[in-house]
């Protein structure tokens, strides 16, 4: 399969770009899902978003599956990585496929395990989690890394490249949460819920 891909690298770019569809297909279902029955149970502050890229976060919002800006920023990255499997070395190409691809697998599972969680708590659940964003891309980097160990490990037992390049962008999915992250402002001392924070302002 692997060989096949290298052999069809623009096979390789339109899957990417299906790949990057995918992954905005379930953040918006993820978004409807929440805005529609898990938002008496959810909140993120100082933004209220379930989108980790400030870039997307408006779009995501709007809840439309057709999203001009991220339409063709996966055109312009599906056909950028088709050019790239021709140009590198064919000896990192398995590598490179497999970062490429693990990248998209990697946070499409966590919105489906997000996902099928707001639809599994439609039921049982009480209460509401309000969420400072550092907070939550600090526990998605740490979701992503404990895939990356995952990945490692089975990366050295097969002695897979394709696996070892999956492994690379579960670790690069972890970073760029903490890059996120430095762009939220710090959690204050004094830090309150959005609803006390607004009863306080008010009184």
């Amino acid at each position: 399969m692997i060989e096949w891909l290298i052999s069809n690298p623009f096979i390789f770019g339109l899957t990417t770009f299906i790949l990057m569809c995918i992954d905005w297909a379930l953040t918006i279902l993820q978004e409807t899902e929440r805005k529609e029955h898990y938002f008496k149970h959810y909140q993120s502050y100082p933004i209220n978003t379930i989108e980790g890229s400030p870039s997307f976060q408006s779009g995501v919002a709007k809840r439309r599956f057709i999203n001009p800006k991220h339409f063709i920023a996966s055109v312009i990255i599906g056909t950028a990585v088709s050019f790239a499997l021709m140009l590198i070395p064919r000896g990192f190409s398995a590598l490179f496929i497999g970062y490429v691809w693990g990248l998209f697998i990697i946070v499409c599972t966590q919105h489906l395990n997000n996902l099928f969680g707001y639809i599994a708590s439609r039921k049982g659940l009480h209460g509401k989690l309000c969420l400072h964003q550092r907070t939550a891309y600090l526990i998605q980097s740490g979701r992503y890394f404990s895939i990356a160990i995952l990945l490692l490990t089975l990366s050295i037992l097969s002695g897979s490249e394709t696996i070892f390049g999956v492994t690379i962008a579960g670790f690069t999915s972890a970073l760029r949460q903490i890059i996120w992250l430095k762009k939220v402002p710090v959690i204050e001392k004094s830090d309150l819920p959005p609803d006390l924070e607004l009863s306080k302002n008010e009184n």
